[in-house]
């Protein structure tokens, strides 16, 4: 008989019960805080969201509801959503909205955004989009408003109502195509 024939009994593996390691004790739970501890972490608490930025969205005082968002640490952009009253023509509503933008702009909690997106609604209909260049904007009083936020702002989408709405009263988006940046 050949030794690959004969039947070699395998061995088990010797099993170990594990044992909990010397020493070792039950977690303690954390001690609860004291009134003291409580106020000091509110309070740290309001600070850090007193130093977060919070755009201010109140110029748009013709506006019924206002969306933003802020994704100025995330790509340099924010978006605004403005629902505007359904009694204004859309038109009128998207001048108000234009004009409004200038001071928008300006505040000191946008900065660092290169972009602006607005999205003019009515109801869910949306009536007009544009988005302001940050990097072209000039402030300048001695210009109609407007003047200056389209100067610096890429049309890209308005109603029919809003396009006969600016070409009967030869505003600013009679030809939006004009205005868009290079």
């Amino acid at each position: 008989m050949r030794a690959e024939d004969e039947k070699i009994p395998k061995e088990e593996p010797e099993k170990v019960e594990a044992s909990e390691p010397e020493g070792k004790e039950e977690p303690t739970p954390e001690p609860e805080l004291t009134e003291e501890e409580r106020a000091e972490a509110a309070e740290k608490r309001a600070t850090e969201q007193e130093t977060t930025r919070k755009i201010d969205s109140t110029v748009f005082e013709y506006a019924t509801k206002i969306d933003v968002t802020d994704a100025i640490d995330l790509n340099d952009h924010v978006i605004l959503i403005l629902n505007m009253n359904e009694k204004t023509q859309p038109g009128m509503a998207t001048q108000h909205v234009v004009n409004q933008t200038y001071d928008f702009v300006q505040q000191a909690d946008i900065k660092g955004a290169k972009t602006i997106g607005i999205n003019i609604k009515q109801s869910e209909k949306k009536i007009a989009q544009f988005t302001v260049h940050m990097d072209k904007f000039v402030p300048n009083d001695d210009e109609p408003m407007y003047d200056a936020v389209i100067a610096t702002s890429e049309m890209e989408f308005m109603t029919d109502e809003v396009k006969e709405f600016g070409e009967t009263m030869e505003f600013f988006f009679l030809d939006y195509r004009l205005y868009r940046c290079t």
